[in-house]
């Protein structure tokens, strides 16, 4: 896996975002959101993208708004997911879009092949998993936290998308966005067993002197290399969540809010 601080070109209001849709193929939209700006208080302060949080609903509403508007897409096309720390992945498009209060579905992962359909996933900790194979039109957003990684949320995705699409994960492109790390991942022992038992001792998964530092970033990759797609075609943006205080983090700050991944096909081929 190749790791970038990548950054691309930034629209006004926007410093600090991570622009990597060109890790992903042409004419494809990645960005990574941190939690500045916005009009959330503490502990949210301030681009809270999250309802759940316990921030004020019309916070978030203004907070959504404001990245719709930074990015220059209308809000109808965004799609948001009620993430449950599964293995549910669903297929979205245009009217499924533009809904800043409720969800489209109960589901950690969402797929489109209709352009202009911003794909979402919001974290603070977890890995957002962002895949793409712009010469089919495909792109999907995933959310991995430590139950989707050791269930294989990546490995469901692409299986899912192969038997309805017929895509070649050979041919696709993903970037794990900003993440927790195992510098920062600390977790009991029976948690650990279940990643060395999914992994093995040797994976470098699980680490530590007491080995109880978990990677999910590497776990994912893992995952992802298992379901066919290449080492090189797998790129890692940003850093760890909870060393950076610019992003939220939930193992850090316990109530604190969401940032945003965001994913779509571009027009122009």
């Amino acid at each position: 896996m190749t790791a970038s601080e990548h950054s691309g070109r930034r629209p006004k209001g926007s410093a600090g975002w991570i622009y990597a849709g060109d890790l992903l193929g042409k004419n494809i939209g990645l960005i990574f959101t941190d939690r500045r700006g916005g009009a959330s208080p503490p502990p949210f302060d301030s681009l809270n993208l999250a309802y759940h949080t316990g921030d004020e609903p019309d916070n978030v509403v203004r907070n959504r708004a404001e990245v719709a508007q930074t990015l220059g897409i209308p809000e109808k096309r965004f799609v948001y997911l009620d993430q449950v720390h599964g293995l549910h992945v669903v297929r979205a498009a245009l009217p499924d879009g533009g809904s800043t209060g409720e969800a489209i579905l109960a589901a950690d992962g969402v797929f489109t092949t209709q352009r202009g359909v911003v794909l979402s996933v919001l974290t603070a900790d977890c890995v957002p998993i962002a895949v793409g194979l712009p010469a089919a039109g495909i792109v999907a957003m995933l959310h991995a936290g430590w139950r989707g990684t050791v269930g294989n949320i990546a490995g469901c995705a692409l299986h899912g998308m192969r038997m309805e699409l017929g895509l070649d994960p050979g041919e696709i492109h993903v970037v794990m966005g900003p993440a927790i790390g195992p510098c920062c991942y600390e977790v009991d022992e029976g948690r650990a067993r279940l990643f060395v038992e999914r992994y093995g001792e040797k994976s470098k998964v699980v680490t530590g002197e007491d080995g109880r530092r978990l990677d999910l970033l590497r776990a994912n990759l893992l995952n992802l290399i298992e379901a066919g797609v290449r080492e090189e075609n797998i790129s890692g943006v940003g850093g760890c969540t909870c060393c950076d205080d610019r992003y939220y983090s939930f193992r850090r700050d316990g109530v604190t809010g969401r940032q945003g991944a965001f994913v779509f096909l571009q027009d122009g081929g």
